[in-house]
C-alpha cells in the first residue's frame, strides 16, 4: 500500500469534485423540472393519464416520470426524478430494476446500430425485458 501524501489527497479531492459536478449538472436540473411540473399542476395531469398503465407494474403514475427520464436521458436523470418525488421503497425497487435492463436509449441505441446490431431487435429485447421484470416485481413484491 502506498504512502498517503498531500498530493494524493488533493488529486482524490479534485477527482471527487469533478465527478460531483458532472452528476449535479444532470440531477439538479431534473429535480427542478419535476418541482416545476408539480407546482404547475402538469405533473398531476401527466400522472393521471399514465396511472392506469403504471398500475400494471405496481407503480403510481408519478413513477412514469422516473422511467421516462431513465429510458430517454440516463440513470442520473432518473435519480433526480426519484429525489423530487415521494415514491415508496417498492416503487423505487421496481423502477431501478426496470431501468437496469433498459436505460439511456437515445444514446445507446445509435451506438448499438453503429456497432452493427439490429436496432429494432435491440430496442425490443431491452424494453421487453424491462417491462417483463417490472410486471413480475409488481406482482410478487408486497
Amino acid at each position: 500500500m502506498g504512502k498517503v501524501t498531500w498530493k494524493t489527497v488533493r488529486h482524490g479531492a479534485e477527482e471527487g469534485l469533478s465527478a460531483t459536478w458532472e452528476l449535479a449538472k444532470i440531477v439538479i436540473p431534473t429535480t427542478m423540472v419535476v418541482a416545476i411540473f408539480r407546482a404547475s399542476g402538469l405533473l398531476d395531469s401527466i400522472t393521471g393519464f399514465v396511472a392506469p398503465y403504471m398500475s400494471w407494474f405496481g407503480l403510481s403514475g408519478e413513477a412514469a416520470l422516473v422511467l421516462f427520464s431513465g429510458y430517454l436521458i440516463n440513470l442520473y436523470a432518473a435519480a433526480g426524478s426519484i429525489m423530487a418525488l415521494t415514491l415508496s421503497v417498492k416503487e423505487i425497487t421496481i423502477c431501478s430494476v426496470m431501468l437496469l435492463l433498459c436505460h439511456s436509449l437515445l444514446v445507446e441505441l445509435p451506438i448499438s446500430k453503429k456497432a452493427g446490431g439490429p436496432l429494432t431487435y435491440t430496442f425490443l429485447v431491452r424494453m421487453g425485458c424491462s417491462l417483463a421484470a417490472g410486471w413480475l416485481l409488481g406482482v410478487i413484491l408486497p
